[in-house]
């Protein structure tokens, strides 16, 4: 007698489907079993930290794709989106915290003191509070961005809570530098390994889902 087996993608067992001997010239409808989707135990329900390359990562929502920097962003005197930090993700069921984070290094471009402004966002609203400027003399600066995106209750774009989450929201943040005598770059290191040429410095992006 023959049978046909289902080998899940990733984790669980698999089934097995066996034909009965005889029908008895009606049909027969077989029923395959509900796959329910297990979550980890513990407070982190999924977690990803990795290079911006262009690889695709896979989360309990689907597969992503990151975004893939390949040389330096010279800033402007006007918000852009900070190349990178660009991410389409849902969180898995019983989400209540989601964590954005972002690391990237800045210098200077053309002058000895760089100021740099940056905006997070979530779709197109803004994280008001959540501003903050990067400043140094001479020095590459390594910038670490993360913010905690409650989920439930009222939404309130100030600090990034959102009412639900349950389809692709659009993580970024967005950048511009103070004014022409305070030029910025970001994704480049200057004086490397002893010289002054320039180096690139590749971004990182990453999401932790909580359940609390």
């Amino acid at each position: 007698m023959s049978s046909i087996k289902l080998i899940p993608t990733s984790g669980g067992g698999s089934v097995s489907l066996v034909p009965p001997n005889s029908t008895s010239g009606s049909d027969v409808t077989i029923t395959l079993p509900t796959v329910s989707q297990t979550l980890p135990v513990g407070p982190v329900l999924e977690q990803f930290f990795y290079p911006c390359n262009g690889e695709t990562v896979t989360t309990l929502a689907g597969d992503i794709v990151l975004p893939n920097v390949t040389g330096e962003q010279l800033g402007t005197s006007t918000h852009v989106d900070l190349t990178g930090s660009t991410i389409s993700y849902t969180p898995p069921a019983g989400t209540k915290t989601v964590i954005y984070k972002f690391q990237f290094v800045m210098e200077k471009h053309g002058d000895s003191e760089q100021i740099g402004h940056f905006k997070a966002y979530i779709d197109s609203d803004e994280i008001t509070k959540a501003n903050f400027n990067a400043r140094g003399e001479d020095i590459g600066l390594l910038n670490t961005f993360e913010w905690p995106i409650r989920i439930g209750g009222t939404a309130d774009t100030t600090t990034g809570r959102v009412a639900s989450w349950t389809s692709a929201k659009t993580l970024k943040l967005t950048m511009r530098e103070y004014s022409s005598s305070f030029e910025v770059k970001a994704h480049t290191l200057e004086h490397s390994e002893g010289s002054g040429t320039d180096s690139f410095a590749m971004p990182r992006i990453g999401i932790t889902a909580l359940n609390t």
